[in-house]
């Protein structure tokens, strides 16, 4: 059966039994095409087509609605009818559009993650680079400081940075128990401020320097030291175990009963004190001579400032002996009655007496 006036709208598909190429041609032919109840299936799902775009069967050819097919396949059509030219572009389908922001995030996060590797990567050769000047650091600290009096070290490491070093040093108190025992706080003080002073001049006078003195033998700490740039270098000892630590009541008895001059006017130590907390020494003078008020207002101040000065000097000397080191001295002077005559604090660092 024959369906006139529907030829316009079909277009051959491809369905051909045999290959072959034609040429466009204009003009009119009345055709007999067979209509066999053909099923179009795209992706699964059967098209449904009105009954005058149904497809039919040309000498082995079947034609089909263009449009209809073509926008079950997800494309558009335009028919250009100044150019007789049927038009088609494929849809972009939500997942692809979809899948194609996926891909353009992922992208985005693949070039975020090269740069930060690459920013790993110089981060790496900066530290290794840092590494590498500690360690000739370290070559060239334990040539310098290879003894702290007579205990040798065992080793000494660096890890760290510019900003921050940790400092470990070793020695073997099995070969040097009575070395270090005989080592007083100062000379361990000495050595490390000598030590960390030639690690902020080669690094930065900003940088902070922390560390320990340990026993290789069994790891114990022995002493712990801390200095942020220019800040005082602390140190906590923890090697009682090893030293003894000093005896205040030692310096104190050695003290007391001491005679000691200001100008001509003779005093003597008559109660003297300690403050572990402080590291403080607290001196009381009383003068020998009845007349040693009028006496102390005939001094003049230069006078009285170089004497006090030199009785702190011994206090300080004193109790380094017995093993203690003192942040200050306080020293007050009275006279035969027991009236003061005056008091004076000497800063033993900075060696000045206020």
């Amino acid at each position: 059966m024959l369906k006139k006036g529907l030829l316009t709208t079909f277009l051959v598909l491809a369905l051909m039994t045999a290959a072959g190429t034609a040429e466009a041609s204009v003009g009119k032919k009345a055709l007999t095409v067979d209509y066999n109840n053909v099923q179009i299936n795209v992706n699964g799902s059967i098209i449904t087509f009105s009954p005058d775009q149904e497809p039919f069967i040309f000498n082995g050819i079947t034609f089909l609605p263009l449009r209809v097919v073509a926008e079950a396949l997800n494309c558009n059509v335009d028919w250009q009818g100044d150019t007789s030219t049927v038009v088609i572009n494929s849809k972009t389908s939500p997942e692809v559009i979809n899948l194609r922001l996926q891909l353009t995030q992922k992208d985005q996060e693949l070039q975020s993650l090269k740069q930060q590797v690459a920013q790993l990567q110089r981060e790496l050769a900066a530290i290794e680079e840092e590494s590498s000047d500690l360690g000739d650091l370290e070559d060239e600290l334990l040539d310098d400081y290879d003894s702290i009096g007579d205990v040798d070290l065992d080793d000494l490491e660096l890890d760290g940075d510019e900003d921050s070093v940790e400092v470990e040093v070793w020695v073997d108190l099995d070969e040097y128990e009575d070395e270090w025992a005989d080592l007083s706080d100062d000379d361990i003080e000495d050595w490390l401020e000598e030590l960390v002073e030639d690690i902020q001049d080669e690094l930065s006078e900003d940088t902070e320097v922390y560390g320990e003195i340990l026993n290789s033998v069994d790891d114990d700490t022995l002493v712990e030291f801390y200095k942020d740039g220019d800040d005082d270098l602390e140190i906590d000892y923890e090697d009682e175990d090893y030293r003894e630590s000093g005896d205040a009541d030692e310096a104190i008895d050695e003290l007391e009963g001491q005679a000691y001059y200001v100008g001509d006017i003779e005093f003597t130590v008559s109660y003297a004190s300690y403050s572990e907390s402080s590291e403080k020494a607290t001196v009381y003078l009383e003068a020998e001579d009845s007349d040693a008020a009028d006496a102390w207002d005939d001094l003049n101040s230069s006078t009285i400032e170089d004497d006090v000065t030199d009785i702190c000097e011994e206090v300080v000397d004193i109790f380094d002996d017995a093993g203690i080191s003192l942040e200050e001295v306080r020293t007050y002077l009275y006279d035969y009655d027991d009236n003061r005559l005056d008091y004076f604090t000497y800063y033993v660092d900075d060696e000045t007496l206020e």
